[in-house]
């Protein structure tokens, strides 16, 4: 066996020695010290038996263990006081995996313990077959993005945080109200006529209050689609281009507008430094490894049409000339 073999089979081994062998056994001390009428709390161990962890006896443990001297209740010491100094760190971003737990036990954070009780029965927010579904609709729509595994909230899902933000849409406890009427209806204790007023009631409700959150947020978003816009549309000249996930598209799109281009071309990922010279009227860089529907590969510029509405090839390079 070479080196990570023998280590991997070493590992295995230990592991399964160490579920036959005896405990681990030690002794903990705990004690309150009273320093000017302030508690601080002190722990030591002292281990009584190595048991399994003999076996990992190589394996180097990051954290040092306290040995606190023999003590009595209401004994004086002396002890050293220090301030220490850090900073605080942001928690970290969610991955896909963890987002979907969030989602199954959003009933955490529900300070009802019956409403609490019915998201645990119900499972959350969505169900086993439709939460990856959610997120995929999330990804697709431009709300949230995942780089290295990591979940991101963009511009766009910030806006909509903010539009719901205090209504019954940003909390879950509406879905367990919901389910708590939805099993009185199964058990014929409650209306399903009442039930669909009161969601038509909240609707016109948030439809009333909408505008007045947008108005307030207009601003916003312009400089959102600013931000996120890669040139202006070559078509209708008055939408944005904007990234849409496997393509760019005019922000015009819903007034009739349906200009579009693809991030690759034959093959190959267009820069978006090249996609905003094409958006200006200009050719691109001269991008290698294009290839042809039959497998060759070559090398060109590229240059937008506005009257064919196409990306052309160019293959002639600029010649430089002595005077």
């Amino acid at each position: 066996m070479n080196e990570k073999e023998r280590n991997i089979y070493q590992e295995v081994v230990a592991t399964t020695l160490a579920m036959f062998a005896p405990d681990y056994k030690y002794e903990e001390t705990k004690v309150e010290i009273d320093v000017k009428g302030i508690n601080f709390e002190a722990s030591g161990k002292v281990e009584k038996q190595i048991g399994w962890k003999s076996l990992f006896k190589n394996r180097q443990t990051k954290k040092k263990e306290t040995v606190l001297p023999l003590m009595e209740k209401g004994q004086a010491c002396q002890v050293d006081v220090e301030i220490a100094e850090g900073k605080t760190k942001p928690p970290k971003y969610y991955t896909e995996g963890q987002l979907i737990n969030v989602m199954k036990h959003a009933g955490k954070e529900v300070d009802d313990e019956a409403l609490q009780h019915t998201l645990k029965e119900s499972e959350g927010i969505g169900t086993e077959a439709t939460r990856a579904s959610i997120i995929e609709t999330l990804k697709r729509q431009m709300y949230i993005e995942v780089r290295k595994n990591q979940v991101t909230v963009l511009d766009k899902g910030k806006i909509l945080c903010q539009a719901v933000e205090g209504t019954l849409l940003a909390s879950p406890e509406m879905t367990a109200k919901w389910e708590t009427y939805l099993k009185k209806i199964g058990k014929n204790e409650g209306s399903q006529e009442l039930f669909l007023d009161r969601i038509k009631q909240m609707i016109q409700a948030l439809m009333e209050n909408a505008p007045k959150k947008i108005g307030k947020m207009d601003q916003v978003l312009e400089q959102v689609e600013e931000q996120s816009s890669v040139g202006k549309c070559p078509i209708c000249d008055d939408g944005l281009v904007q990234d849409k996930g496997k393509f760019y598209g005019c922000s015009c799109y819903q007034n009739g507008c349906k200009f579009t281009l693809s991030k690759k071309v034959l093959g190959k990922t267009i820069s978006q430094t090249n996609i905003k010279k094409l958006l200006n009227g200009e050719r691109t860089n001269w991008i290698k490894g294009f290839k042809s529907k039959k497998g060759k590969k070559f090398d060109a510029f590229l240059q937008y049409d506005a009257e064919d509405q196409k990306v052309k090839f160019e293959f002639q390079k600029k010649v430089k000339t002595n005077a």
